[in-house]
């Protein structure tokens, strides 16, 4: 078999060039996926910060058995503001009556460290009994919670 002398290989600069431009080109996709997966994980850190950072505390709570109503007082300890989001009031039975936005008021939207939120529900949908202990559980937005038990 005879060897011709024309025939050459491509230079190593022009195969360097084909490798980094495939390289390239393969990586245009996995870059992408991995930007928007760090964005997702960016945003739950985030929010989990959040929730990290937030605190609140039952100062007071008043059930009014003749009137059928209640109000809630509680203040904001932590350093993220924070929106009231459900009311939990278990009975002595052991039933739950569960309040959420509308079926409750509050005065302010939100409140910032250190301020006071007050909560009103109307209409509890019972009728509290007198030494009786009750037992409320309000939830912010962020799934942040306290407890307080009262006794009617």
């Amino acid at each position: 078999m005879k060897v011709s002398g024309n025939r050459r290989a491509i230079s190593p600069i022009f195969a360097s060039l084909i490798i980094l431009a495939v390289v390239t080109v393969l990586f245009i996709p996995v870059f992408i996926w991995s930007t928007g997966l760090t964005a997702e994980t960016k945003s739950f850190w985030e929010i989990l910060g959040l929730a990290a950072t937030e605190r609140i505390v039952i100062e007071e709570v008043n059930l009014r058995g003749n009137v059928g109503n209640c109000t809630i007082y509680v203040r904001n300890i932590g350093k993220t503001a924070i929106i009231m989001d459900d009311v939990f009031i278990s009975l002595p039975d052991g039933s739950l009556h569960i309040y959420e936005e509308p079926q409750f008021s509050t005065d302010f939207d939100s409140v910032v460290q250190g301020d006071l939120m007050t909560v009103d529900i109307p209409e509890l949908g019972f009728t509290p009994t007198g030494n009786k202990t009750y037992t409320v559980k309000v939830f912010t937005t962020r799934g942040v919670s306290d407890t307080y038990q009262v006794v009617a």
